[in-house]
């Protein structure tokens, strides 16, 4: 059974760093003791999250949970809930033709079902149509 290792950010980060200057994957997972993969996927979440996808999961620092209610992030969090909200709006407004799209089809459906005539009685049976040409009662001459 492997047992799960851990890696400090600092050792995260250094190997990163030196894979990005253009040290080749397999020997740093060589001097490292890990797989060539771990690197690049140390390298992928580096560079979607920065310093902060090195470290693992947990409870945050303070300084980190402090970096987090400084005004500039309350700021930027600001803009992005604004252009949240727009988007949010749009997809309504979009929703809300669609659906009377759909209201008039119904309408325009139920109308020709209220015109049309009922259905004939009894099983397999078929209500006669105006368009089917043929008389109902007709005397031959």
């Amino acid at each position: 059974m492997w047992k799960k290792r851990y890696f400090p950010p600092e050792v995260k980060l250094e190997v990163v760093r030196r894979y990005a200057a253009g040290e080749l994957p397999g020997l740093l997972a060589k001097e490292y003791g890990i797989r060539a993969t771990l690197v690049h996927q140390w390298a992928t979440v580096y560079r979607l999250h920065g310093d902060a996808g090195l470290r693992g999961a947990g409870r945050p620092s303070q300084q980190e949970l402090a970096a987090r209610l400084m005004p500039s992030a309350v700021e930027e969090s600001a803009d992005q809930s604004l252009a949240a909200a727009q988007r949010r709006i749009a997809l309504l407004e979009r929703k809300i033709a669609q659906q009377g799209l759909e209201i008039d089809f119904f309408k325009v459906a139920l109308r020709h079902f209220e015109t049309s005539p009922p259905p004939a009685e009894g099983p397999g049976a078929t209500a006669p149509t105006p368009s089917s040409g043929r008389k109902r009662n007709r005397k031959a001459d």
